[in-house]
């Protein structure tokens, strides 16, 4: 039901005020009745809930399989930071997060698990694949998970932030974001690389 609700409901400041009336349309899409929807999610904030934790679990399940231990580092960071920002920067997941920051003063707990299910999550999966990096030699022995916040906060910022707010109306080109990927990479293995053993 969650996901007929996440394919139907305009996700876009619209949802605040009719989620209500579109419940009868999520209903038939699920294959259910609107009792059974208003059983099952009697508030507005259990719905969005209910939605956020099924898009957010998705995406983590994307982004947590770009993590292979065996690959180059870089390697594994770019297909780890190009499925993040291609995520981030999707139609949907711009919607979701625009919503959760209308809602969140209204509803704290959509916020909360906004960030449990989706950017928490990421970084202790990042600083899991990090810290074994690190006993392997492969990378500075240091805080993994302020490194993990480091190159996942180098990933989202900037241009990309700006677009998903709504500050930047035009969004990066392949080109650009492509560029913003492998800048990121290089700072990190600047930072926190280890150098071969000649």
């Amino acid at each position: 039901m969650p996901e007929a609700c996440g394919r139907n409901a305009p996700w876009h400041s619209r949802v605040r005020h009719d989620i209500q009336r579109r419940r009868g349309r999520i209903a038939r899409r699920a294959n259910s009745s609107k009792t059974t929807l208003y059983s099952r999610f009697p508030t507005k904030e259990q719905l969005f809930l209910a939605v956020i934790e099924r898009r957010m679990t998705g995406i983590f399940q994307q982004v947590a399989g770009s993590l292979p231990e065996e690959r180059p580092i870089e390697e594994t960071l770019r297909n780890f930071g190009s499925t993040l920002i291609r995520l981030a920067v999707s139609k949907e997941q711009i919607a979701l997060v625009r919503v959760v920051s209308m809602e969140s003063a209204k509803f704290p707990e959509l916020g909360k698990r906004f960030y449990e299910l989706g950017p928490k999550r990421g970084e202790e999966a990042l600083a899991a694949y990090l810290t074994k990096q690190a006993e392997k030699g492969r990378l500075s022995n240091e805080d993994t998970h302020q490194m993990a916040q480091h190159f996942m906060s180098m990933i989202t910022g900037g241009r990309v932030r700006w677009f998903v707010l709504g500050f930047v109306s035009s969004p990066l080109s392949k080109s650009a974001l492509r560029q913003h990927l492998n800048s990121a990479i290089q700072v990190f293995m600047r930072a926190y690389g280890r150098i071969p053993a000649k």
